[in-house]
């Protein structure tokens, strides 16, 4: 399915913040439900014909998550994991996130999630990363990101169309 949202990414040269910022035609309780529930994640949070599993995902304030994302031969690609430090439901997710198969850890993310209620039943979704060095955000942005976060969100919209 094609659609008429588009994913803005926007990365000032030499700071260690990332803004993704992206509309759907769904009401806003509806999207932070898929952002915020294993069962809808796992759906379609992943680019590429990929799958993702959680491990576990506790979506609450001080909870946490662990999941993979694997092929289509069920092999693990990458590994995330991180801390769910507030969920205000329908308004925002504050969370961390760290990507596991880094030869070296450490490499975390702070990321705010604002759902925001536009009129017709529509959401703005904003995403605000905030990576603890520059090139930790260059590393991110360079990584294809931009490819799989359209896939991904472009999978959302057609769930969200379909009702889950």
């Amino acid at each position: 399915m094609e659609t008429k949202n588009q994913t803005i990414i926007t990365a000032e040269k030499g700071k260690q913040e990332v803004f993704i910022t992206r509309e759907f035609d769904a009401p806003r309780e509806l999207v932070f439900k898929a952002f915020s529930n294993v069962e809808f994640l796992e759906q379609f949070f992943a680019p590429d014909n990929r799958v993702t599993k959680y491990e576990y995902g506790n979506f609450h304030n001080n909870g946490s998550y662990k999941y993979s994302t694997m092929d289509e031969k069920g092999k693990v690609l990458c590994t995330f994991r991180g801390a769910i430090h507030e969920v205000a439901a329908p308004e925002r997710i504050i969370q961390t996130s760290e990507f596991m198969d880094l030869p070296v850890r450490g490499h975390v993310v702070l990321e705010k999630m604002s759902f925001e209620e536009l009129p017709n039943g529509r959401t703005k979704l904003v995403i605000h990363d905030v990576c603890l060095s520059v090139s930790d955000r260059d590393m991110m942005v360079s990584s294809e990101m931009e490819r799989g976060l359209i896939e991904i969100f472009n999978r959302l919209d057609n769930l969200l169309t379909d009702g889950f």
